[in-house]
């Protein structure tokens, strides 16, 4: 790929920043397509200015290469020259995607088989990720361009790059397509000059609406009830009599469509978080309704023979046959099912499953009026497709002018809105977003965009990012506000000025549930004794979602020393359903005789009501959730290779420790490369293990030996990196 001259690019910048009045020490740079920057060029000079007007020198380059490396390469320069460096990048337009393989560990809950058998499926399973732009250390392999969709460049992350995720810059897309009578550019101007008029009304994070969908985090309640307790304890100013923090669910209403909606639409919202399942063109928000009365039993069996009839037929089943086979199966009579195929029938069931999701189509006449939104879900920012939720929100009519969303699938038990108190006090949405850095999160609108400060502090949050380790401890020690000290505990751990000693006592004695959250999600990167200690007391906090890390983190280290805590947390009756799922997960993961031992020590169910309905079921527990049959798997007899490796796959999601030996000996049994692998990356997810140290002398030992292929000693030095955290 030709990269061309810089002299016009230089040009461009150097008449935009002439006229800068407010220039400040860092800068920011906007990459727009050349077709983009032509069509929209006063309006992008407008949004220039409204980013100098927050103190960031501005940078406008045409993209004149097309190139990902080519763009890369000036963002670096950008980023580390003398005067002032970016801080920050938008990417307008039609700039090239990357498409990024081999990191899935940055990810949240991407975890495809990959494959570049065609054009299709390597778009499927590699992730749209413009970590590739915005971490400058990360390094990526070229692989190709798509044939198909030219805008999509493939890229391999190899084992010569970090395998840390730590974005320097943070970064955003403001990517639309034509639509009805609007062509993409005109689209694009009319967001320019939105966003501009926001950031001129300067408006504080007054009101906080957030909404639970069908299956998200197991539906916990207390999920969602401890989520207002931090929306508080993050927006202290929201405590008064306005109701500012308001909460929806899907079972509110048969169709939570439209009073969701509704309330999106209200002028006075500046935050929502949604949380939901989704797809590119939709928001997955109801599943169908809880019954009520016999009518509503028997419309819900109905309606659920429909759809599973039809799927039969569809799938070439006789129509005839369908029907009886589901009927003998249910026992109910046959005649239910004589209007299944008829018009008027398959017209209301296609009616009222539109009406149980939030659809692409449905932006136009919905005018979201949150100036920020967080569609936590999968898939929402998918920015490969032309049409994707995430930029729907931003380009149409409404006051929306930010959208978080995910580029991929995503995990429920995530920290999605971390550092979100942060954007109540002035911090750009950027920068928020660069501390959360998984593969498939993405801005899209001004990454710049900012609220005006709830609350006056003493500092510049933006500025204070780049201020020392005692303004920081500082700040932990003395500051009132909660998310100010969560943030001083995200700037110390990540310039290693804080112990994990201390972030121990503050996880002990902090008062705020956030602060207690945070302390013990920085000690999860020590991997220490400490870190053990925490997952124990963790289990039993009083914070639902410190419960629920707990728990999960309980299961990624496995040592056996946080068994009396699981055993105690397994055997409470009143656990949040998000919480006992993960505590269940965990017990998969620890010798399933050392469970029972502690229980039995224990006796933990001795004052309940029923003693020995509440012991059966937490024996039952140990029973189906036991790290017996996976043990087993891996000695099946006359396994085939591609059964050992899909064997190993399932480590990546459960690190069953007690097995690491068996997976070495396998390996040094087996002579096949793919086999090989496999196992070594799945070694790569035991990044929490109290076996790590174990696994990283393993591998290294591995990378050290000639006797293995170069692709075998590639993934064991990438292994050793990720557990290292290197």
């Amino acid at each position: 790929m030709k990269v061309l001259s810089l002299k016009r690019v230089l040009l461009i910048v150097a008449v935009i920043c002439s006229a800068s009045l407010f220039a400040g020490e860092k800068g920011f740079a906007i990459f727009i397509d050349k077709t983009s920057f032509k069509e929209a060029k006063a309006e992008v000079e407008a949004y220039a200015q409204s980013i100098e007007k927050q103190g960031l020198k501005t940078y406008i380059i045409e993209d004149i290469w097309y190139n990902p490396d080519s763009i890369k390469a000036k963002i670096k320069s950008l980023a580390t020259q003398k005067e002032a460096p970016i801080e920050g990048v938008v990417f307008i337009g039609d700039i090239p995607v990357p498409m990024l393989f081999d990191a899935q560990h940055f990810a949240s809950g991407f975890k495809p088989k990959q494959s570049k058998k065609s054009m299709r499926s390597m778009e499927k399973s590699s992730c749209p990720s413009d970590r590739f732009y915005d971490d400058l250390d990360l390094e990526f392999k070229y692989i190709g361009q798509n044939e198909d969709k030219p805008n999509l460049f493939f890229y391999s992350l190899p084992a010569t790059s970090t395998q840390v995720c730590a974005p320097e810059l943070y970064s955003g897309r403001i990517k639309t397509c034509d639509k009805g009578d609007k062509t993409k550019y005109d689209r694009l101007k009319a967001y320019l000059k939105k966003v501009v008029a926001q950031k001129e009304k300067n408006e504080t994070l007054s009101n906080v609406f957030y909404f639970s969908g069908h299956g998200y985090n197991s539906e916990s309640i207390l999920a969602r009830m401890d989520e207002k307790i931090a929306y508080r304890e993050h927006f202290p100013w929201l405590k008064r009599q306005a109701n500012g923090i308001v909460f929806m669910d899907h079972l509110d209403n048969e169709f939570c469509k439209f009073p969701l909606m509704t309330e999106m639409q209200r002028k006075d919202l500046s935050l929502a978080v949604l949380h939901h399942h989704g797809y590119p063109d939709e928001e997955y928000l109801n599943g169908y309704p809880l019954p009520k009365n016999a009518s509503d039993e028997i419309k819900s069996a109905n309606r659920f023979f429909r759809s599973k009839i039809r799927k039969a037929v569809e799938g070439g089943e006789d129509k005839d046959a369908a029907r009886e086979r589901w009927a003998k199966k249910y026992d109910v009579p046959v005649h239910w099912f004589d209007s299944i195929f008829t018009r008027a029938s398959i017209l209301e069931d296609s009616l009222y499953n539109d009406k149980l999701d939030l659809h692409i189509t449905d932006l136009g006449k919905y005018k979201p009026n949150a100036k920020v939104v967080f569609l936590d879900a999968c898939f929402n920012g998918a920015f490969n497709y032309d049409e994707y939720m995430a930029e729907e929100y931003i380009f149409e009519d409404g006051e929306c002018v930010v959208t978080i969303a995910n580029s991929v699938n995503s995990l429920q038990d995530k920290w999605c809105d971390r550092h979100i108190g942060m954007l109540g006090y002035g911090m750009r949405v950027g920068n928020m977003v660069k501390y959360n850095p998984y593969l498939g999160a993405h801005v899209f609108g001004d990454p710049t965009f900012a609220f005006a400060s709830g609350k006056e502090l003493s500092f510049d949050v933006n500025e204070a990012i780049f201020k020392n380790n005692k303004f920081w401890k500082k700040q932990l020690k003395n500051s009132s506000e909660a998310a100010v000290k969560c943030f001083a505990m995200e700037m110390l751990t990540k310039n290693k000025g804080i112990t994990s000693e201390e972030l121990l006592n503050v996880f002990k004695t902090a008062s705020e549930n956030t602060v207690r959250l945070y302390a013990f999600m920085m000690l999860t990167t020590f991997k220490d004794d400490n870190f053990v200690e925490a997952i124990s007391l963790a289990i039993n906090d009083s914070y639902e979602i410190v419960q629920r890390f707990g728990a999960l983190y309980a299961g990624k280290c496995g040592d056996e020393r946080i068994i009396p805590a699981l055993v105690s947390a397994i055997s409470r009756v009143a656990n949040g359903s998000r919480v006992d799922f993960q505590l269940r997960g965990a017990l998969e993961l620890f010798p399933n005789e050392k469970l029972v031992a502690e229980f039995e020590r224990q006796d933990p169910c001795k004052n309940y009501y029923d003693k020995e309905k509440e012991e059966r079921r937490v024996m039952g527990y140990f029973k189906r959730y036991s790290n017996l049959p996976m043990e087993k798997e891996l000695d099946t007899p006359n396994a085939t290779t591609k059964e050992k490796i899909n064997m190993m796959r399932n480590f990546r999601n459960k690190n069953l420790h007690t097995a690491t030996d068996k997976m070495m000996q396998m390996f040094s049994e087996e002579t096949d490369d793919d086999l090989r692998v496999a196992i070594i990356e799945a070694f790569g997810w035991f990044n929490y293990s109290y076996k790590r140290n174990e696994i990283i002398n393993f591998c290294e030992q591995v990378w050290a030996s000639e006797a293995y292929s170069e692709s075998v000693r590639n993934e064991a030095l990438k292994t050793v990196k990720r557990l290292k955290g290197i």
